[in-house]
């Protein structure tokens, strides 16, 4: 199910783009999009510049802004940014602050789309720092064609945003040195220095359970702090505000967002293995096996001391029919195991009848043949799915969190060290299995775990 009705209610885009509007008003959209047998106008979201001309059309009709992307850099989605800036409104608006409103855009990118809307939509003032020359320069150039260089300022720095999940953009846009999560902590720990100077802080997260340790984080060092979800299409970010002054932005912005019903997590004692003991990076690695044969996507979020996390994404079913499956196995090689009745002689006999017994025989040979090809094409077609599911496992669990394709089950494996025992705890969080699609893979790592 699309995420659309979970958008900011004041996002315009609530309402999907005129692709046909878009197509007469800019040729360059209707280059890259396509009409179907419907007269349906679509346009291919996994091609970046097909995506590239779409921000600039839309930046162009919606908000009169004229913006070079270049097709190194990275594709900032429309909808998302926006949710960003209306949610920024939100804060504003809490604290009663409406006019002389400046903003520090750590990271702004080539596009600056986080100035420009500002700018263009409520006046607000900017200083955007970036890291890399080519985009720092794109960037002026952006706003001085936009005629916004009284609002909007850059200056150069070290620091550097990760967006998180892009699939377009340059290696300075897309990395940081421990990541999406430790760049926010790290944010936060420097924040404490300007507490007097700055009224509020934030910063959007492209992961869940980065946004939890972090508000974990600041709830133990008690700085106040709110939260909200931003959705578009099938993707979903989150935005993190906290504050040193006295606000209470818990109460003044309340954590908005899709409600979501709480999972219990399934925990249960990984029994002691020889080969394993208590040793929870030998545990990790039979895991990783496991998942690796059921094709299932992984991705190590944390990993500290005791405790190793990860995120799972199961976009097949390969975990039922095991049983069947090794019974057909089991059966193969048995039937490899006896001797082939076709000796030379009986091919003759079958091609040479001379009695009732060698029709019969004859007969016989008839009917077995096509249950014994049946077999071998049935272990054909089973390689050939596994050979397809092991070539999809190959892809990044992004590319499957981005899919159009709602995955059977996404969830959180955790692994937690407990004196000489390791804890195996499973948490779901959606697919269209459901959580008996997490309890059908957590039964396979039960009876496998051996």
């Amino acid at each position: 199910m699309a995420l659309n009705k979970y958008m900011h209610p004041r996002n315009i885009y609530k309402i999907p783009p005129d692709f046909g509007k878009l197509s007469v008003l800019y040729p360059e959209f209707a280059a890259i999009s396509k009409t179907d047998v419907t007269g349906k106008i679509t346009v291919d979201f996994k091609d970046p510049h097909s995506l590239r001309i779409l921000t600039q059309c839309l930046l162009k009709s919606d908000f009169n802004l004229e913006v070079d992307i270049p097709a190194d850099r990275l594709v900032p989605t429309l909808p998302l940014r926006l949710n960003y800036i209306l949610w920024i409104e939100d804060l504003m608006e809490a604290i009663h602050r409406k006019e002389d409103i400046r903003g520090l855009d750590i990271g702004t990118g080539a596009c600056a789309i986080y100035p420009l809307l500002g700018a263009v939509k409520n006046k607000w003032t900017f200083v955007g720092t970036e890291t890399d020359t080519e985009s720092f320069n794109k960037a002026g150039e952006n706003v001085k064609n936009n005629k916004l260089q009284e609002l909007i300022k850059f200056v150069i720095t070290v620091y550097r945003l990760p967006p998180k999940n892009g699939f377009t953009g340059s290696p300075q846009e897309l990395i940081t040195e421990g990541g999406e999560l430790e760049f926010c902590r790290q944010l936060i720990r420097e924040s404490k220095q300007y507490r007097d100077k700055i009224q509020i802080f934030t910063t959007m997260v492209g992961h869940k359970y980065n946004l939890s340790v972090l508000l974990q984080d600041l709830k133990s060092e008690g700085i106040t702090h709110t939260h909200a979800e931003f959705c578009q299409g099938r993707v979903t970010r989150w935005g993190l505000a906290w504050t040193y002054q006295n606000y209470d932005l818990y109460e003044l912005v309340p954590p908005r967002g899709k409600s979501r019903k709480k999972h219990k997590p399934t925990i249960f004692l990984l029994p002691v293995l020889t080969s394993c003991g208590g040793n929870i990076e030998v545990a990790l690695n039979k895991i990783k096996e496991m998942l690796n044969i059921l094709c299932i996507e992984y991705k190590i979020l944390d990993k500290r001391g005791g405790n190793i996390t990860l995120e799972i994404v199961a976009i097949n079913n390969t975990w039922s029919n095991q049983r069947r499956k090794r019974r057909l196995q089991n059966r193969t090689e048995a039937d490899a195991k006896v001797p082939k009745l076709h000796t030379e002689q009986g091919c003759k006999l079958v091609h040479n009848p001379t009695s009732n017994q060698v029709e019969g025989e004859s007969k016989l040979d008839d009917l077995e043949a096509p249950k014994s090809a049946q077999i071998d094409d049935n272990i054909k077609n089973q390689n050939k799915i596994n050979e397809g599911e092991s070539q999809q496992h190959k892809s990044s669990i992004n590319s499957a969190n981005n899919s159009k394709t709602e995955p059977l089950v996404h969830a959180f494996l955790k692994l937690q060290k407990k004196v000489d025992n390791i804890l195996l705890e499973l948490e779901f969080l959606d697919g269209s299995a459901g959580k008996e699609g997490l309890h059908q893979i957590t039964q396979y790592i039960k009876n496998n775990w051996k």
